[in-house]
C-alpha cells in the first residue's frame, strides 16, 4: 500500500466520522433507565425517612451547633446523567465536554462521566478542520475513553470501543494498529454501526492486511453501495491481487455513480488494471475518458504517457509527459520521465 493510497483513504473518509452513532442516544437511554428508576425509589425513600426524623433532626442540630461540633460542608454536586444524555441527544457536544468536566472534579472515576466528556470531545473534533484544535480534542477523547475502559465502571462499553477505534484512526497512520483493536472489540461485544466495517477494512488498509480488508469491506458493501465505499473496495482488491473482482465494482460505479470525482478515481484504477493486463487499447480509452471530463488532468496525461512508453513509442509519450508538467510543474512522475532517456 502506497504512503499516496493510504493518504487518499483517510481524507475522503474524515467527513463520516463526523456522522453521530445511530441509535447510540437511545442505547445510553437503555443503559441509564434502570439507573434512574433505582434513584427515583431511592429518593421516595429518603424523603420519607426524612419527614420522619425532621424533628429529631433539628433538636440534634441545634444542640451541635451549640457545642461547635456540627460543621457546614459546602460541596458542590454532579450535573445528572439524565440531563448529559439530553444535551447529547440534542448535539451540545460544548455543553456535554464542560457538564461532563465539572462532574469528573467531583467524581474522578465515574465511567459515565469519562465516556461522555470523551465522546463529545471526539464528535466536537470531527466538526473541525484538520489542525492544532482538532488534534487536541481527538487527543482528549482518547485519553477520557481509555480511562472509562480501564475503570470498570458501569458505561456503554462497546460504544465507547468504536468511537476510540475512530479516534484512533483519525489520528493517522501510526495508530492503525489501535484503530483495529478497539473496532474489533466493540464488534465482539455486539456493537455494530453502519460504518464500523468501513472503518475496520480502511484501518487494515492501513496495516496492509489485505485480506483483512478485504473481508470487512465484502461486509460492509452488503449493506452500503456508495461510489466511494465501493471505489475503496475496488482498491482492497486490487492490493489483495483480485483484478476481476476490482473491476466488477468499478464498472459498477461508472454505471450507476453519481459522483464524478468517484468516477474519476474509478476510471484511474480501471486503466490501471487493463494496463497491468496488457489490454493497452482500454488502458488509453479509460485516461482519454477522463481527460474529456477533466482536461487538465495531469495524471491522465502522465498515464497516457505509460500507456505510449509501452507501446514503444517513446515520442508520444514524451509528449504526453511535457502536457503534464505544464499543467503541474510539480508531478514528480512525470518530470522524472522526462529527464530519463528512452
Amino acid at each position: 500500500m502506497t504512503h499516496l493510497l493510504r493518504s487518499w483513504y483517510k481524507e475522503t473518509w474524515r467527513i463520516r466520522a463526523a456522522a453521530p452513532m445511530e441509535s447510540f442516544s437511545r442505547t445510553l437511554e437503555n443503559y441509564t433507565g434502570s439507573y434512574l428508576a433505582r434513584r427515583r425509589r431511592k429518593r421516595a425513600i429518603v424523603a420519607l425517612a426524612l419527614v420522619a426524623s425532621a424533628f429529631l433532626l433539628a433538636i440534634i442540630g441545634v444542640r451541635l451547633g451549640k457545642s461547635g461540633a456540627f460543621t457546614k460542608i459546602a460541596a458542590g454536586s454532579a450535573v445528572s446523567k439524565s440531563q448529559i444524555l439530553r444535551d447529547w441527544g440534542e448535539k451540545k457536544w460544548d455543553v456535554v465536554r464542560s457538564e461532563s468536566l465539572a462532574s469528573l472534579a467531583i467524581r474522578p472515576l465515574d465511567a459515565f462521566y469519562l465516556s461522555f466528556r470523551g465522546l463529545a470531545s471526539f464528535y466536537k473534533g470531527m466538526e473541525l478542520p484538520a489542525g492544532e484544535d482538532r488534534a487536541a480534542l481527538v487527543d482528549e477523547a482518547v485519553i477520557c475513553l481509555r480511562k472509562a475502559l480501564a475503570s470498570g465502571g458501569r458505561m456503554p462499553r462497546a460504544q465507547v470501543q468504536y468511537v476510540l477505534g475512530k479516534a484512533y484512526f483519525d489520528k493517522g497512520d501510526y495508530y492503525f494498529d489501535e484503530a483495529a483493536k478497539y473496532l474489533e472489540l466493540s464488534l465482539a461485544s455486539g456493537y455494530l454501526a453502519s460504518d464500523s466495517r468501513e472503518y475496520l477494512a480502511l484501518a487494515y488498509v492501513g496495516l496492509g492486511d489485505e485480506a483483512a480488508a478485504v473481508k470487512n469491506f465484502e461486509a460492509a458493501l452488503v449493506k452500503d453501495r456508495s461510489d466511494l465505499l465501493l471505489i475503496a473496495a475496488a482498491k482492497a482488491y486490487v492490493e489483495a491481487r483480485e483484478p476481476v473482482k476490482a473491476e466488477a465494482l468499478l464498472l459498477e460505479v461508472l454505471s450507476n455513480g453519481k459522483d464524478d470525482l468517484a468516477k474519476e478515481n474509478g476510471r484511474f484504477i480501471l486503466g490501471d488494471i487493463y494496463k497491468a493486463r496488457g489490454d493497452i487499447g482500454k488502458a488509453e480509452e479509460q485516461y482519454n475518458l477522463i481527460l474529456s471530463k477533466n482536461p487538465v488532468s495531469a495524471e491522465a496525461y502522465y498515464r497516457l504517457g505509460l500507456v505510449h512508453q509501452s507501446m514503444g513509442d517513446p515520442i508520444k509519450a514524451r509528449a504526453e509527459w511535457r502536457k503534464a508538467v505544464s499543467i503541474d510543474p510539480m508531478h514528480a512522475a512525470a518530470r522524472q520521465k522526462l529527464s530519463e532517456k528512452l
